[in-house]
């Protein structure tokens, strides 16, 4: 395994009564099983702000209330980690700007932060996303974690790892050792 590939995954939380939350997941490896970046927004007394964490063998170690429910591959980029989160970094994402979590938008803001991200690797070319996922972002991403979530119920420490488009296979990551 290359250290100077990355792993972009979109990650998905849940809490009972609460929306499923995403991240941004990023790792050297395909089943983000092992050493794993994890960048979400999160809402504090100052208000929504971007957070990242090293999240030690398994996303599913973000935050200790929330229940990982599997994560999306996006790409695979021939770029360290550390190269793709500076990218990332230089977005400024703020809260003000976002358009998810206002009153009648269904989506919250880690969500929109999570597009955003991904949308901004593909304006500095890291990554290239299908036109018709990118166009329709939002229910390209629904459609396959809803197809995951019908087809690969949770296991005991186990959680699904598939492809933003179907061309690759399923497997899948481990939440705990």
């Amino acid at each position: 395994m290359s250290s100077n590939s990355t792993y972009i995954g979109i990650a998905f939380y849940t809490r009972e009564g609460y929306p499923v939350q995403w991240a941004i997941v990023l790792s050297t490896y395909k089943r983000f099983d092992n050493s794993v970046w994890c960048g979400a927004i999160i809402e504090t007394v100052e208000g929504w702000v971007e957070k990242w964490k090293h999240c030690d063998k398994s996303p599913a170690t973000l935050e200790p209330y929330l229940t990982l429910l599997g994560v999306i591959t996006v790409k695979k980029v021939g770029e360290p980690l550390g190269d793709v989160y500076q990218s990332i970094s230089g977005l400024g994402w703020k809260a003000q700007n976002s358009r998810g979590g206002r009153e009648g938008n269904k989506y919250p803001p880690s969500n929109d932060y999570v597009r955003r991200v991904l949308l901004h690797l593909c304006n500095n070319k890291i990554i290239t996303l299908p036109p018709k996922v990118k166009n329709n972002f939002n229910m390209h991403v629904e459609e396959r974690l809803s197809r995951f979530q019908e087809k690969h119920p949770p296991k005991f420490n186990q959680y699904p790892v598939i492809p933003l488009v179907e061309d690759e296979d399923i497997v899948f990551g481990r939440t705990k050792y």
